[in-house]
C-alpha cells in the first residue's frame, strides 16, 4: 500500500475548488456560536445580527489579493498587532539631496 503524504505539514485539505476543510469548520463554529447567542439579542435587532455574523464569517475565510495562501483574519491581526518597533523605513534616497 501507497500513502499519499503532503509536502507540507502546514497544507490544507480542498473539499472543492474553492473551499477548504478549515473553511467549512469555520463556518460550521461561527455559525453555532452565532445561532447560540441569538436569544441574547433583542428581536428587533435580529437582522442587523445575522449580517454581523455574515460579515464576521466572510471575512474571516476570504483570502487577501496581496497574499493568496494567508486568510483575512490573519492578515488584518498581523496588520493591527504587529510590533511598530520592530520595522523600519528604508529611504532609497539620502535625506538632503532633494533639496537644493
Amino acid at each position: 500500500m501507497h500513502y499519499k503524504i503532503p509536502s507540507e505539514i502546514g497544507s490544507e485539505l480542498k473539499i472543492n475548488r474553492l473551499f477548504y476543510l478549515t473553511d467549512l469548520l469555520v463556518v460550521l463554529i461561527l455559525g453555532g456560536i452565532g445561532f447560540t447567542l441569538r436569544y441574547v439579542v433583542h428581536p428587533s435587532l435580529i437582522w442587523y445580527y445575522a449580517i454581523f455574523w455574515i460579515i464576521l464569517m466572510l471575512t474571516w475565510l476570504v483570502r487577501p489579493k496581496s497574499n493568496p495562501k494567508m486568510r483575512m483574519v490573519k492578515a488584518l491581526s498581523l496588520a493591527v498587532f504587529r510590533n511598530r518597533l520592530t520595522y523600519c523605513s528604508m529611504d532609497t534616497e539620502e535625506k538632503g539631496k532633494g533639496e537644493s
